[in-house]
């Protein structure tokens, strides 16, 4: 009769120790707002690779003053209270044509990585768009504390 209960105390450490372990998945800050919200959204931020930049206050947005082709509105990114929020700009690089856009889809904080899952629009082939080069990007404001790294992971097409 001694043996079960021993067993079952086991058990329960062990689920508890493996347990422990397991990933912790946050979707809103302890207040209730959401990790990461879209602020803009442009077809010609002027950042001409793809990749995000992380600007953490008022004086890297002004810095983006400098980017030619840029007709990304900085209005809303330098109304961001930078204590409470950061920028993150997601860009899709250099495309030949239009028809290209980026769109945040969803945000999670997991074991310290903010990965922020982003909608890619892509032109569908055959369909009419514009001749133009174009930098396609979205601005998307995130919380500044709960995390130490970030990663962007696309989410699939429309199409």
């Amino acid at each position: 009769m001694t043996l079960i209960p021993r067993v079952i105390t086991g058990v329960a450490v062990l689920a508890g120790v493996f347990g422990a372990g397991c990933a912790v998945s946050q979707t809103e800050t302890s207040s209730g707002a959401p990790l990461a919200r879209q602020i803009v959204q442009s077809s010609n931020c002027g950042l001409t690779a793809p990749g995000h930049l992380h600007l953490k206050s008022r004086a890297e947005v002004d810095r983006l003053e400098a980017l030619p082709g840029r007709s990304l509105p900085l209005a809303p990114l330098r109304e961001i209270r930078f204590d409470n929020e950061h920028v993150i700009l997601a860009a899709l690089g250099q495309k030949p044509t239009g028809g290209y856009s980026v769109t945040l889809a969803g945000s999670v904080i997991e074991d310290d990585v903010l990965e922020l899952q982003l909608r890619i629009q892509e032109p569908e082939p055959g369909t009419m768009v514009t001749q133009a080069l174009t930098t396609p990007c979205a601005a998307i404001a995130v919380t500044a504390s709960g995390w130490n790294d970030i990663r962007i992971t696309p989410v699939e097409n429309n199409r």
